[in-house]
């Protein structure tokens, strides 16, 4: 059972979608793999050239709102996918994965619910899969074999991953990555029968407000009352902490949050010189429980600029002290009271059936179940 975990927890501190990438990256694994994300595929070469097209208009639409900003998932392709996990374990200032680490290694025990049934694994946004490592290894000490579903947007970071996993765990594991967004991640997810783990390692801070709620009601979808949820969130206040963090003195964090940036130099052959830019974070704090505190990442025009991006087919033009956003809604990063989590699953049809809080009182999981 979830329950309260009070400073007296003893943690260590140390060291966080609409995809292009196309499931024709998964083909190698699929002897060992059996990756579901050809299945009910007509033509992988039309899936690639929808997705492609889906995630051009979004860049569109976000370069000609007002304000202007990217889609913090299109940052999220392998090199970004490399860049987040290096900007989160080498930069000492993160504490977000040191704390959800620290959780992990010792109260894994605590996330996992007491049923009679095997479980299976469902792992969203799952990245290198290094966190959910920590919840196969005590999943298959209650159970002889582990179902698992990791997915994410970045096929190639996921191919990588569950290769590694399937060479650790042999015949116990059955991976089976999806390479996809939420939405068409769900419809192949709503297949799986049995009882699911559903976890959601460093998602919900990432999207806006509104998104947050619709993805928990997305995800309650594939669960039935037998089934657990499982998301962390940031509860952190302290803004000196949050900023040293996010803007920190390696750069990595920088790097990170402008891969959206480069990736547009890489793909869509975009000439903006971000010379031409100053960057910027800031944190704004709100205790409404209706909302919550947030992150702002964008970068300044230092003048009136103007640069073509040819594979969109259009120029970004922005006016002296203009803002590009680097995400979309409110902010980039956001940080919760309880009652202010408390109120987001409550909006999304769930129900808070207990939150995990590490000693430094960084990242709360949260353990949800339907009704």
């Amino acid at each position: 059972m979830f329950s309260l975990i009070t400073s007296n927890l003893c943690l260590l501190r140390w060291n966080i979608f609409s995809c292009t990438v196309c499931c024709y990256s998964l083909l190698s694994l699929l002897d060992k793999t059996n990756c579901i994300c050809n299945r009910s595929q007509p033509s992988k070469t039309r899936r690639r050239r929808k997705m492609a097209d889906e995630q051009k208009q979004k860049l569109v639409a976000g370069l000609e709102s007002s304000p202007k900003y990217i889609p913090v998932s299109y940052k999220y392709d392998e090199i970004g996918s490399r860049l987040q996990k290096e900007s989160c374990e080498h930069n000492h200032d993160y504490y977000i994965t040191a704390s959800e680490l620290s959780i992990l290694q010792h109260n894994v025990q605590d996330i996992i619910p007491d049923v009679p049934n095997d479980l299976t694994l469902v792992d969203l946004g799952s990245g290198d899969c290094s966190k959910t490592r920590f919840v196969i290894k005590e999943l298959l000490k209650r159970q002889k074999t582990l179902m698992y579903y990791p997915l994410d947007i970045s096929g190639e970071f996921l191919i990588k991953a569950a290769k590694s996993l399937k060479d650790d765990f042999g015949d116990l594991l059955e991976v089976h990555p999806i390479a996809s967004d939420f939405i068409q991640g769900m419809e192949q997810l709503k297949r799986i029968k049995g009882v699911k783990l559903v976890l959601w390692i460093g998602g919900i801070f990432a999207l806006p407000y509104e998104d947050q709620i619709s993805k928990l009601k997305l995800f309650s979808t594939i669960m039935t009352d037998q089934c657990r949820l499982v998301f962390t969130a940031e509860i952190t206040q302290n803004r000196e902490d949050i900023l040293k963090a996010y803007n920190d003195n390696t750069g990595l964090k920088r790097r990170s949050n402008l891969n959206g940036i480069t990736r547009l130099k890489r793909e869509e052959g975009s000439m903006i010189d971000l010379d031409k830019f100053s960057y910027h974070l800031d944190f704004v704090h709100n205790t409404n429980p209706e909302f919550m505190s947030y992150v702002l990442s964008y970068i300044e025009a230092n003048d009136d600029v103007q640069f073509p991006i040819p594979g969109l087919g259009k120029d970004l033009e922005m006016k002296k002290e203009e803002h590009l956003y680097l995400h979309e809604g409110t902010g980039l990063s956001c940080k919760y009271t309880l009652e202010q989590l408390q109120t987001i699953v409550q909006k999304s049809g769930l129900r808070l059936a207990g939150t995990l809080i590490d000693k430094e009182k960084h990242v709360a999981f949260c353990s949800c179940v339907t009704g």
